[in-house]
């Protein structure tokens, strides 16, 4: 059997980061000539790719000009990152370190799956010692919707490790769309309850387990193992 596990970034593995929101900000402002905030609407969760959307929604913006405009917004967007990261205070979530070295020891191959653009995804963990880590990845830079990264994330790790059969899929998030994307891509949700969702919430999205945070790395361990464990 091989075991995939794949992580989401905000609020799963890190906090949040300010400077991402800064960066989103400032590519909008760069290619859209608007000057916004990004609690215009409820993001949590969202795609960065689908956060520049529904901000420009927000504000009357023709679709047709957010389309077209969209890719350069996001390249503003990494590059923004790219300079912010420098001097930023990213702070990984207790117990993850000791988590994903357990997972790597026991064989698991780990990935991302993050609404994250990619660059930005990978300079965050890049700044806090954790990209080495991560073999594979789906990503905001992507697609727009999670439960496609899922399976782009997958298709990756298939096509790079020369998978077969018999290969059991786990996603760790700590939002609703994360327990659905999951759900939708055929793999076993769990929720992690380190956001500003609660473990009554990420069930009700589809998770199989939830747990608090990432503390402790046997119990979960032996979560994933459990043979009676199914999407």
């Amino acid at each position: 059997m091989e075991y995939l596990a794949t992580f989401d970034i905000d609020n799963t593995l890190v906090q949040s980061s300010a400077g991402h929101v800064d960066s989103l900000i400032l590519a909008i402002k760069d290619v859209y000539e608007l000057a916004t905030r990004i609690d215009v609407i409820n993001y949590h969760g969202m795609t960065d790719p689908e956060i520049i959307i529904r901000v420009l929604e927000h504000y009357g913006v023709d679709d047709k000009i957010i389309r077209s405009k969209i890719k350069t917004c996001m390249d503003h967007m990494q590059l923004h990152y790219s300079r912010i990261v420098q001097s930023e205070n990213i702070v990984i979530l207790e117990g993850v370190l000791n988590f994903l070295t357990k997972l790597d020891q026991k064989g698991f191959l780990l990935g991302l799956v993050t609404g994250n653009l990619e660059e930005i995804a990978h300079a965050k963990l890049k700044k806090i010692g954790l990209g080495g880590l991560f073999k594979f990845g789906g990503y905001g830079s992507d697609h727009i919707n999670r439960a496609d990264l899922v399976k782009i994330a997958i298709r990756r790790a298939v096509n790079q490790f020369d998978l077969k059969d018999h290969i059991q899929i786990f996603h760790f998030g700590d939002a609703p769309q994360d327990m659905k994307a999951a759900r939708e891509a055929a793999v076993i949700p769990i929720g992690v309850a380190t956001g500003i969702f609660s473990a009554e919430e990420l069930e009700s999205a589809g998770a199989c387990r939830v747990v608090p945070n990432l503390k402790d790395a046997d119990a979960i361990l032996d979560v994933l193992l459990d043979s009676n464990l199914i999407p």
